[in-house]
């Protein structure tokens, strides 16, 4: 239940089909004691009616080694599913709910101040479950609570690694296809194959062959919790020769509270440990998979676990203490970084730098080719991710010692930056190529207004991408990056660059109230920002992905002030209020180049150029007030400054605004 950290919480669930409960029972408690189980999923219970329980009812009861039990009614023969709590779980909230024929139970509770939403199914080969059944529960679920699915559904996942016998089953593509159907209306994984990808392990045996029947699933995001999946051995009575059960008992380990454990920088110097995540890296990267985005962050938890269990193989080594310097993947190390001879070369990019992008889109504008404007911004904001944006985003990360969600740790991406980027590749496209599903996730924000000027159509309701980790960072980086190219041509279609050192230019014989205008992103009103980006014509698939990026944390509103994306997004809102100020005829601003400049925007900031103090402050007061008022924005008193270039003629300070 906890680590040796006192502060960390980890909770054991198991499942295990055990082919009838009761006349094995010890045997059963005795075995689940010695896993350290704290909640259990028992399929088969073979728990029929009595004089008290009817069939199809519930029967909750006290079990020995200290669990408490909900177990479904049907017969004593057949089916039968149950979920075992233990005591000192603290449990509460508890709501339970069951299927009549026993072949599903769902329980959900809170522990230790995490809610939990438990299903437990035995898909009987008799009466197969609607699956299709679950999905409408989906909106009952909270946000912010572990779904755990468990138990054995009686089908393979993979034919060629979860069987070992040739049989034909002609039910098996049926019930295979109402799974993966299942899988992704809830945004599932198969936590044991995700950690697992290469391994063949088996979970049911009988005559004719083993078989992995038995599953855990969660949700995508939920993965980063997962400290440990493990099949184990079959246990065999104490008394005699014999297995308690066909089926072997499976186990997941999800930490809910503490630090999660880091990749420890002095594994890097340890050459052995490289030896093996390397080759686990490799092995997995060559697999041929058609759910292959999935890999990389089942393969996080897999590495954070070889990690852990290569530090505890080795704790009687004194590992010495890494220099802090920050080294090149190997395989660049010989001339092999971005533009030399090297295998770096046959990375897909294009070939145009942001500046000869720039200039292109320049002498569109000039020449009035305006649809293949439009065009080129798609195709440079929409297309796939290349292998060499990838790398690059990694090698100009920061360092930091932040706590990462996954483990994972800066230094760890750096150095194995070669070896994984297929793996992130696969991972960071499958945003793209997302379909939009219509979820009502958000409406608490939308206050019950019916706005039709945007959507919250998030690409799924939990994505792997929404986590602040370095996965995050990488893509951020990667579509800032791209976003900034073609972003001058929105703020100021026709210029190379903006007027931001128009103070340089302005004549010292007129006199001009300079505004500046830093805006604190945290407030930003979502429906503002979602309309700003349609306004300019971002593409519908980019807007998509930056809506999945920015509703990460729907339980607030506004940017990310960490996020490479936030000044470009913020520049981009700054927009309606600067072209009402360009457009208002009381506020002249001062001519540079024989060009009249009243506003432009520089980043994140909004520069304001009043030649004309008493009616233009006060029609540029109006303009703000709307602007703060519609877009949320918060004007930060510390990076906002009001000065006067040009002889003085002003008598004003930062107190008027």
């Amino acid at each position: 239940m906890t680590d040796s950290n006192e502060d960390q919480r980890i909770l054991t669930i198991l499942s295990w089909n055990v082919n009838g409960f009761n006349r094995k029972r010890s045997e059963v408690l005795h075995h689940l004691s010695l896993l350290k189980a704290d909640v259990v999923f028992l399929q088969e219970t073979h728990v029929g009616p009595d004089r008290i329980y009817k069939t199809g009812s519930i029967k909750i009861q006290d079990l020995e080694c200290d669990y408490m039990a909900a177990f479904t009614v049907f017969k004593g023969s057949s089916r039968g599913v149950a979920i075992l709590f233990k005591n000192n779980l603290g449990c509460g909230g508890f709501n339970v709910n069951c299927d009549e024929k026993g072949r599903f139970i769902i329980i959900s509770c809170q522990i230790w101040g995490h809610d939990f939403v438990f299903i437990n199914v035995y898909n009987s080969n008799d009466e197969k479950i609607k699956l299709a059944d679950f999905t409408q529960m989906s909106t009952y679920i909270p946000c912010s609570a572990y779904l755990v699915i468990g138990g054995d559904f009686n089908t393979v996942m993979d034919a060629d690694l979860d069987k070992t016998s040739n049989l034909r089953n002609r039910s098996h593509r049926k019930t295979f296809d109402a799974l993966q159907c299942f899988l992704e209306n809830f945004n599932l994984v198969d936590v044991w194959r995700c950690l697992y990808p290469e391994a063949k392990s088996f979970t049911y045996f009988d005559g004719k062959g083993q078989s992995r029947l038995d599953y855990f699933f969660l949700q995508t995001h939920s993965l980063t919790s997962v400290s440990a999946c493990n099949i184990h051995k079959r246990p065999m009575y104490s008394d005699k020769e014999e297995y308690v059960s066909d089926h072997a008992p499976l186990s997941i380990q999800i930490q809910t509270d503490g630090p999660k454990w880091q990749f420890d920088s002095c594994l890097l110097e340890d050459k052995a440990c490289m030896e093996q995540l390397s080759s686990i890296i490799e092995e997995i990267s060559q697999i041929n998979t058609k759910r292959n985005e999935y890999m990389w962050p089942g393969v996080k938890v897999r590495l954070v676990c070889e990690a852990i269990a290569f530090q505890r193989q080795r704790s009687h080594q004194k590992l010495s203490r890494h220099s802090g310097m920050i080294e090149l993947p190997q395989e660049m190390d010989q001339g092999g970084c971005p533009g030399s001879e090297s295998s770096i070369e046959v990375l897909h990019t294009p070939n145009t730098s942001s500046q000869t992008l720039l200039n292109f889109l320049n002498h569109l504008h000039q020449t009035e080719r305006f649809e293949d404007i439009k065009s080129t911004l798609i195709t440079v904001l929409s297309e796939p991710v290349s292998r060499k944006e990838i790398l690059h985003a990694i090698l100009t990360l920061p360092q930091s010692k932040s706590l990462t969600a996954d483990g994972l740790t800066v230094h760890f991406y750096k150095r194995y930056a070669c070896k994984i980027i297929d793996l992130l590749q696969a991972f960071f496209n499958q945003t793209f190529d997302l379909k939009p599903i219509k979820q009502t996730v958000f409406e608490s924000l939308c206050q019950g207004i019916n706005d039709h000027t945007y959507s919250y159509d998030i690409q799924h309701r939990f994505s792997p991408i929404t986590t602040f980790n370095t996965d995050y960072k990488i893509l951020a980086l990667i579509l800032a990056e791209r976003l900034k190219s073609v972003i001058e041509h929105i703020l100021n279609p026709g210029r190379s660059k903006p007027h931001i050192s128009v103070l340089d230019s302005i004549s010292d014989r007129i006199p001009v109230l300079f505004i500046s205008l830093k805006l604190g992103p945290g407030a930003l009103k979502w429906p503002y920002l979602f309309n700003s980006l349609k306004s300019v014509n971002l593409p519908d698939r980019f807007r998509s992905m930056l809506k999945l990026f920015l509703m990460a944390d729907h339980r607030s509103q506004g940017l990310r002030v960490e996020c490479p994306l936030t000044p470009l997004l913020v520049s981009i809102c700054l927009l309606p209020l600067i072209n009402s100020i360009n457009s208002e005829n009381m506020i002249l601003g001062p001519k540079v180049q024989e060009e009249t400049i009243q506003s432009a925007v520089d980043e994140d900031r909004a520069l304001i150029f009043l030649s004309n103090s008493n009616e233009a402050l006060d029609s540029f007061e109006k303009m703000l007030r709307d602007f703060i008022e519609t877009s949320g924005f918060i004007i930060g008193e510390r990076c906002s400054e009001v000065f006067i270039a040009g002889s003085s003629g002003f008598s004003l300070g930062k107190d008027k605004l």
